[in-house]
């Protein structure tokens, strides 16, 4: 009623047609404003539902497939857990030190006789190795060593024994020093010629964080160990490792003591992870 009111007010104001056409039309655009501007409220109203950047992560039950989100790590249930046979055990503080491991070759048997020129003794055996002069600065005369003989069959035989001497004087050389063994062997099994096995710690102990060695992944992109955060939660870490000995890595940074580390199914993990990244989605294992 309003719009005929004031056409007919404007008819009596107004008598030049072309004029009133003009009126016309500037009313039905602004009607046509309003109307628009009135839509797009409501629309924005109804789209503000909130930005959502990661897609949540679903309950995991035990038949969730598993699952990688990058920064965050894998997510398996309890079935894929057990499926990769998945064990775990805390980083602990252990007094441990380097273990070197070498052969060395055996020049004289326990039945010669004693010499006092040398002071090498009847009942005994001496072998000989070359070593890095860098790790014989760690060792020391007197100094105790494990040895097995390298003979084929059900079990090598072990003997006890200590390092006899250590001469550094070919190291400005060949960068080696020569290390002289001498083994324990009153019942003269061990013949000129063979060769045995030792191990001896290289240097002194000292306070690490270990975890296992079965821990530890060392691929082409450096050191690593997945730490399992529960409820299915593996997240993948670096670490920098000082050196492994009997089975055990000493750490030099990476973990605190107590952190749960994947002992068992560490390489899955990876190749499970590598999979899921480059899918970019959940998979079954």
């Amino acid at each position: 009623m309003f719009f005929f009111f004031l056409l007919s007010s404007l008819s009596f104001k107004f008598q030049d047609s072309l004029a009133l056409f003009l009126i016309l039309i500037f009313l039905f655009a602004s009607l046509a404003s309003l109307n628009s501007l009135s839509l797009f409220g409501q629309s924005m109203e109804k789209a503000n539902p909130g930005v959502v950047f990661e897609e949540p992560l679903a309950g995991l039950d035990p038949s969730s497939p598993p699952r990688f989100i990058p920064g965050k790590g894998l997510y398996l249930g309890a079935i894929t857990e057990k499926e990769m046979g998945i064990q775990t055990a805390a980083a602990t503080e252990k007094e441990i030190a380097p273990l070197y491991v070498g052969e060395s070759q055996v020049y004289r048997s326990s039945w010669e006789k004693s010499s006092s020129f040398s002071g090498q003794q009847q009942g005994f055996a001496y072998s000989t190795s070359f070593i890095d002069g860098k790790d014989s600065e760690k060792l020391n005369i007197g100094q105790r060593v494990q040895v097995k003989a390298k003979r084929s069959g059900p079990e090598a035989q072990s003997y006890e024994g200590k390092i006899f001497s250590i001469d550094k004087e070919l190291i400005a050389i060949i960068g080696k020093a020569e290390v002289i063994l001498q083994i324990f062997d009153p019942g003269h099994t061990l013949q000129v010629g063979d060769w045995v096995n030792f191990e001896t710690t290289l240097g002194l102990a000292a306070t690490w964080i270990t975890i296992p060695e079965t821990a530890i992944l060392d691929t082409a992109s450096g050191c690593f160990c997945y730490v399992f955060l529960g409820k299915g939660h593996y997240l993948r870490k670096p670490i920098e490792v000082a050196f492994v000995s009997q089975g055990v890595g000493a750490l030099k940074k990476g973990l605190e003591k107590g952190e749960e580390v994947v002992i068992q199914g560490a390489k899955q993990l990876w190749l499970l992870e590598l999979s899921l990244s480059q899918s970019g989605g959940p998979s079954t294992y």
